[in-house]
């Protein structure tokens, strides 16, 4: 956590229409990084709790939400709830006071309890709109580089189309698993025409992509191809199946996988992703 007057700094910058100070910004996206429920409250109680399930404690405070600047969609959180909220550490915060808590979520039940990740204290000048482009600007800063990261590791990066989608091909040792479960993949082979080569590929090239047509909870939330699907694609060679090489009219060629939620981006996300290439 960082100083308050380095808070008060970057939110007095903003509100003056300057972008806030790098250090200042990267410390607000290093709490960003680590929280997935973020608002803007007033602690009414110092030991104590609002969640039946949590005890008392000299680290435990009851905060009214003001205003909720980032949460998970099953998340029920609205302004002027109440949230046992465990803090870092004890007596950091006294009754009265208003700050930007960043927390990740803990007990859900009678109520929402959570524990601290780090605040940034001060009823003003911290305006909550202008918290929350904050907030919103250093949860960019964090997507863009875990994004950033993942196109470094990609063999090859490109936009383009389904064109196919078929069983894999699979080697024969490879298509014979050990023992058949519910949690085989059943893979199979999505044929893209690559239109514009990001890295590692050129325009008109088609690669194919494995990926898992199982709807089992194994692969929930693993990338599933159609005929006609467009998007960017961060593509790995396949390391998966078993069967590094596939067939296209005839000619053997890599194989690659897309299995990651960040290997299947949208079609107009390719030059943010050429632009994330090219900075240093």
């Amino acid at each position: 956590m960082y100083t308050r007057s380095a808070v008060l700094l970057a939110v007095t910058l903003s509100l003056l229409g300057s972008p806030a100070p790098a250090s200042a910004q990267g410390a607000r996206a290093a709490l960003v990084k680590q929280s997935d429920i973020i608002f803007i409250g007033t602690v009414t109680k110092v030991g104590a709790v609002a969640v039946p399930e949590v005890p008392a404690s000299d680290r435990t405070i009851v905060v009214r939400v003001d205003q909720v600047l980032e949460k998970p969609a099953a998340v029920a959180l609205t302004p002027g709830d109440s949230v046992t909220v465990q803090t870092v550490r004890p007596g950091s915060l006294k009754a009265g006071t208003q700050a930007t808590f960043y927390t990740t979520g803990w007990i859900f039940g009678r109520g929402v309890a959570v524990r601290e990740v780090g605040h940034e204290p001060g009823r003003s000048p911290v305006v909550a709109a202008v918290q929350q482009q904050a907030v919103a600007r250093a949860r960019l800063d964090v997507n863009d580089a875990d994004l950033k990261a993942h196109i470094q590791k990609a063999a090859m990066v490109v936009a383009g189309r389904v064109e196919q989608v078929r069983p894999a091909e699979l080697a024969a040792a490879a298509a014979r698993p050990k023992r058949i479960t519910e949690h085989d993949p059943n893979w199979q082979e999505a044929i893209i025409q690559v239109q514009d080569g990001i890295k590692g590929a050129q325009a008109g090239q088609q690669v194919v992509v494995r990926f898992p047509g199982s709807p089992d909870v194994a692969w929930v939330g693993t990338p599933k191809f159609s005929v006609g699907q467009e998007g960017t694609f961060l593509l790995h060679i396949d390391s998966t199946t078993g069967s590094p090489l596939s067939m296209i009219a005839g000619r053997s060629v890599p194989a690659y996988t897309a299995l990651h939620r960040l290997d299947v981006l949208p079609k107009q996300d390719a030059p943010r992703i050429r632009d994330l290439i090219r900075k240093p």
